[in-house]
């Protein structure tokens, strides 16, 4: 099981398609090709220039510029280390003219390594993109297959994950946070899945027993998600969406800022389309009702900042999710968030 008590922190040996994602958008990365183009051109001079083994040395420049920036940059920094190698070298030595022809083959090696090593990278950047796809679309066909159960709750998870990433936008979360709170809105009520159809459908109220079925949803949600390794970030909104600001929610009893900031938006984002919602055993309320509500229990059973935000977006909530969000392969980037 990937957690194993609340406010356990969920973490992951980053991957190398994490570790490229995550750098490629970095000033430094390109600072530390250029430093190591230098420092091997400053090396190359101390020892008198080339042939000389401090040559190989320009390949370490090549292959981090291929694998960050594909094999266009690749081949482009191929042949400038050649030149540096070089042409460059024995003109700051003053010994230009005893360049041979075989430097010629020499930058065409720097240049086919720099292609092949920025092809490789790309080609796996695009089936690790091909996964994540296909991931995303994995839990968009279960989740509607799981609202599909009960005509009540239609588009629940994906109106609760639309809600939810705008209160996270409305916090001022970057796009990677944002995309997580999404996708475990996405995710939260699978547990559902284990609940008999008549206690999703009772009009009246519920026995006991069915109630603890009820209450039993979310921690059935994180067992579920939590066999998936790559969706564990999404685990903790899941499992304590229904948790109460004052402690007295499930299933772990969680209060305040021990309750994980995802299932804190998330509590406000469900709560919302819940009221503002037809169910068995009442018609919608009003968008003004619903915001009253949350403010009512404000402090007891919300955030009160999460309220306060979700009372205070000025657009029109019911609309789709319209903004490109980040790809799951950025979630292991993220720190833990509570």
């Amino acid at each position: 099981m990937l957690w194993s008590r609340p406010g356990t922190r969920l973490t992951r040996p980053p991957d190398i398609a994490h570790v490229l994602q995550e750098w490629r958008a970095r000033p430094a990365a390109a600072a530390v090709v250029v430093a190591l183009l230098a420092g091997t051109t400053g090396i190359l001079v101390a020892v008198g220039g080339p042939p000389s083994p401090a040559t190989h040395l320009f390949y370490l420049g090549v292959i981090l510029a291929a694998v960050l920036y594909g094999p266009r940059a690749g081949v482009l920094v191929g042949a400038f280390a050649a030149a540096l190698a070089e042409p460059l070298t024995l003109a700051l030595l003053g010994d230009f003219d005893s360049i041979d022809d075989g430097w010629l083959v020499r930058a065409g090696a720097m240049m086919l390594v720099g292609w092949v090593c920025g092809s490789l990278t790309a080609s796996l950047l695009n089936r690790v993109e091909a996964l994540e796809t296909l991931n995303q679309e994995t839990i968009f066909a279960f989740v509607r297959a799981i609202d599909a159960r009960d005509p009540y709750t239609a588009r629940h998870s994906e109106k609760v994950a639309g809600y939810a990433v705008r209160l996270a936008r409305a916090l001022g979360l970057p796009p990677a946070d944002c995309e997580r709170i999404h996708l475990a809105g996405m995710l939260h009520d699978v547990g559902k899945v284990a609940l008999e159809r008549s206690i999703l459908h009772k009009p009246g109220k519920l026995t006991d027993d069915e109630w603890q079925q009820v209450r039993d949803h979310p921690a059935l949600s994180a067992h579920i998600i939590g066999a998936v390794s790559r969706f564990a970030p999404f685990v903790p909104g899941a499992r304590h969406h229904h948790e109460r600001y004052d402690g007295r929610g499930y299933p772990d009893g969680l209060a305040a800022k021990a309750i994980p900031l995802d299932a804190r938006i998330l509590a406000v984002a469900d709560a919302y389309d819940a009221m503002t919602s037809d169910r068995s055993y009442r018609p919608a309320l009003g968008h003004d009702e619903a915001i009253a509500r949350l403010h009512a229990d404000a402090g007891t059973q919300f955030d009160p900042v999460c309220v306060r935000a979700f009372a205070a977006l000025d657009r029109d909530t019911r609309g789709p999710v319209d903004e490109p969000l980040v790809p799951l392969l950025d979630l292991w980037a993220l720190p833990d968030v509570v």
